[in-house]
């Protein structure tokens, strides 16, 4: 069974824990199998940009102020450690981390800071670094699968120096880890799906259907990679029909196959939508899936229940 996701950002309707808690259990009466905190307190770079040392937020800007240093402790702790009180082992709860490059992309880079400038390989060496302690943090509370976010990739991310950072975030951490880069990957594919140390790349098929085009099978099959495929927007306020999002998960299918593919989910955060329709996405995608799975061990078993019995003479005239 492939297993249903979100991407992270759950439209915010509360605050504090009670914004958490509707995350949670918006989700998991969707039926999806691996959530998220819903990550409702802040913007994806804020969030660890509020305690990692050399960051510094500023009427909501991110401004590197000094050199970066791990953190002695992530108050990410307490949220996921809610998330998953909540969700009772009803669903796997994920902890998402934003990658090191969209920290730096996203930040301003103040002259105290002791970095050249945004092509400063030692920039993004100590973001690793203080990255990587983070996920250790969150894993020693027994967190076992992580989502690094890098929209940063499709943009026109320093990919050589991308590659270095993430890999030093994710090299030592246990557990399973995703990469998830939104957008058109037509010019960072080929980097992307030889970062060692990821298990799954995530990535936008609703809203980037070119990535067909770019996303090869081979070159997942051979990196050792499994896919996340996205397969309702994260853009458009409204719900797709089912019939739609089969129509899509078939395409994902004959083009990488099956086995391939270890998450389904929407293809980015769903913040910006209303919270009805990202619970009704949510609903119709875990509908689609299942319905598809359902079809498969269908086609499956006729299969083999053919090829069992097609050297008896019931099994030639039935």
């Amino acid at each position: 069974m492939m297993k249903t996701t979100v991407i992270g950002s759950h439209p915010v309707t509360a605050s504090g824990l009670e914004a958490i808690e509707i995350a949670v259990r918006d989700q998991i009466d969707a039926g999806i199998d691996i959530i998220s905190d819903g990550q409702t307190r802040k913007d994806m770079v804020a969030y660890f940009a509020d305690h990692i040392p050399g960051f510094k937020l500023n009427d909501g800007r991110t401004i590197i102020t000094g050199k970066i240093s791990p953190p002695e402790d992530t108050p990410l702790v307490q949220d996921l450690l809610y998330a998953k009180r909540i969700s009772a082992g009803a669903s796997e709860v994920k902890a998402i981390i934003t990658g090191p490059v969209t920290m730096a992309f996203f930040s301003e880079l103040t002259p105290s800071a002791p970095y050249s400038g945004f092509r400063d390989e030692k920039l993004y060496t100590d973001i690793g670094e203080a990255l990587a302690v983070e996920a250790e943090i969150i894993s020693k509370h027994g967190f076992t699968t992580f989502q690094f976010d890098e929209p940063s990739f499709s943009i026109g991310a320093p990919m050589g120096l991308a590659k270095k950072a993430l890999e030093a975030v994710a090299a030592d951490l246990k557990g399973t880890k995703a990469l998830h880069v939104c957008g058109n990957l037509k010019r960072s594919f080929q980097e992307i799906v030889r970062i060692e140390g990821i298990d799954i790349l995530s990535f936008a098929f609703k809203d980037n259907p070119g990535n067909f085009d770019t996303v090869d099978r081979k070159a997942i099959e051979d990196n050792g990679k499994k896919l996340g495929a996205g397969c309702v927007s994260s853009m458009e306020n409204k719900v797709e029909e089912k019939g739609a999002i089969r129509q899509l998960l078939e395409r994902i299918f004959a083009t990488y196959e099956p086995e391939n593919i270890a998450w389904i989910h929407p293809d980015c955060g769903l913040r910006a939508l209303d919270r009805a329709v990202a619970i009704g996405k949510l609903r119709e995608m875990v509908m689609a899936i299942r319905e598809a799975e359902a079809d498969m061990e269908r086609s499956r078993h006729h299969m083999c229940w053919g090829m069992s019995n097609s050297g008896s003479p019931e099994g030639l005239s039935s």
